[in-house]
């Protein structure tokens, strides 16, 4: 994915949701912070955005219709994955394992229209530290890939993703069922094991 594509996918979904902002968790949350082309290879692959709409911070909002017209509109084999080559996969923000605070930490990415006018759009991403915590807890070999490639491009160190774990906490939803200690160690061997390599 291209940050053009990033942010036609951001304002795509804004404008269906009838919104602002939105909120993009995930490995595309990596453009927001960086163009593709500063970005290696195995950070850009993956052609879905996750987003939750802005709303779903506010509490009384039907976020179940939002997200099924994402997934209608923007979604996997809609017309707009069908012209632009990518997809938005509408997630439940409370299925996301993060450090504490990470709404603290969220990098704006404005997408504007493409004629240098502010389209009003924004997509809130995730801070790359961030990111590499939830991909490092996540644990799958396509997260490794990941976080590895961004620490050997030098875009995020190993040490300040392990400080984050360290002093930041995590925020486990609810619906975490797996063992979250086992998770965080698995995460911290495997982080201290990419530094000594």
């Amino acid at each position: 994915m291209n940050r053009e594509q990033f942010a036609q996918a951001i304002r795509t979904a804004c404008a269906y949701l009838d919104e602002p902002y939105v909120v993009v968790f995930g490995s595309q949350s990596i453009l927001g912070s960086y163009d593709d082309s500063a970005l290696p290879m195995e950070a850009t692959m993956s052609r879905e955005v996750d987003i939750t709409p802005g709303s779903a911070f506010v509490t009384g909002i039907d976020l179940e219709d939002k997200l099924s017209a994402l997934d209608v509109f923007v979604g996997e084999d809609s017309p707009f994955h069908d012209l632009h080559g990518v997809y938005v996969e509408g997630i439940h923000k409370d299925t996301v394992v993060l450090p504490n605070e990470w709404e603290n930490r969220l990098v704006h990415f404005t997408a504007d229209d493409g004629s240098g006018a502010k389209y009003g759009r924004t997509g809130l991403c995730l801070d790359p530290v961030d990111l590499c915590v939830a991909k490092s807890i996540a644990g799958r070999t396509k997260d490794h890939e990941f976080v590895s490639a961004l620490i050997r491009d030098e875009l995020v160190g190993a040490g300040d993703i392990l400080d984050r774990i360290a002093t930041a906490g995590i925020q486990w939803p609810a619906v975490y069922t797996d063992d979250r200690e086992l998770a965080l160690t698995r995460a911290t061997r495997w982080l201290e094991s990419v530094i000594t390599d």
